[in-house]
């Protein structure tokens, strides 16, 4: 029996941050790992989890998120049930209840203007898709203006900055209703879905990290009902910390 991974982007993202692991990498191998589309997902959770399934058949299935990819795993995991063999979350985006995170976040203004002006944040939106489309260098420079720890040296990296722009580019291809919708779901109050995620979970979590700061992840791990095995990387922030999971691990290892 195959085991088959899920990986699950950030937002904004896509499944051209695996590149992150190199071009040779397994992680590329589209008949071991599917990377969904969410950008282009208007038909919500279930939806979704139907795609996985039938991609995955009888086979288990580890749930592997990043960022934003991160709370997507675990609104997957009730769903998909008990195919879902483990789940690793990379820098994951906790419900906002389980903390005064927000002013931590370089993300937190636009979270919060999502979650108190939807108004605005749907203008926001389109603002950045423009970016995207016309400017997105000019995007990238924005997002990376205070990086920290690993993310500082891949800042510099001109091929880091590209695929950033790519990613950019891919988030808001469709137009970003996805993208709107899935961040609008998730600066509302899920945490007690949160009660329905029993799969093994380990939180990988850069030191340095000031889009997913560390006290978020101690507080997903300590709220998940099982708890979770929280593994601090040191020196590490936000993407270093995902080429660092990518580089370590390869999709459907036989680890715990």
């Amino acid at each position: 029996m195959t085991r088959r991974t899920v990986y699950l982007h950030g937002l904004p993202g896509s499944a051209a941050e695996l590149s992150l692991a190199g071009p040779h990498s397994a992680w590329l191998d589209a008949d071991l790992v599917l990377a969904p589309n969410r950008n282009a997902n208007a038909d919500g959770w279930a939806a979704l989890a139907r795609q996985i399934a039938q991609w995955a058949g009888n086979d288990p299935v580890d749930l592997v998120g990043f960022s934003l990819g991160g709370a997507a795993a675990l609104r997957l995991a009730p769903l998909l049930g008990e195919q879902v063999a483990r789940i690793d979350l990379i820098a994951p985006a906790a419900p906002l209840s389980l903390g005064e995170f927000l002013p931590d976040m370089a993300g937190g203004a636009l979270f919060g203007t999502a979650r108190d002006r939807p108004g605005l944040f749907a203008l926001v939106c389109r603002v950045q898709a423009l970016a995207a489309r016309l400017a997105p260098a000019l995007l990238v420079k924005a997002l990376l203006a205070d990086t920290r720890g690993g993310d500082a040296a891949l800042a510099r990296d001109p091929a880091f900055r590209a695929l950033l722009a790519a990613i950019l580019r891919q988030t808001f291809a469709a137009g970003g209703s996805a993208y709107r919708a899935e961040i609008a779901d998730y600066v509302s109050d899920w945490g007690r879905a949160l009660d329905q995620v029993t799969r093994p979970v380990t939180i990988w979590q850069g030191d340095q990290d000031n889009w997913v700061p560390p006290p978020m992840a101690r507080a997903l791990a300590a709220r998940l009902p099982a708890g979770a095995q929280l593994e601090l990387l040191p020196g590490l922030s936000h993407y270093s910390a995902l080429q660092w999971y990518l580089g370590q691990f390869s999709p459907g290892d036989s680890r715990p």
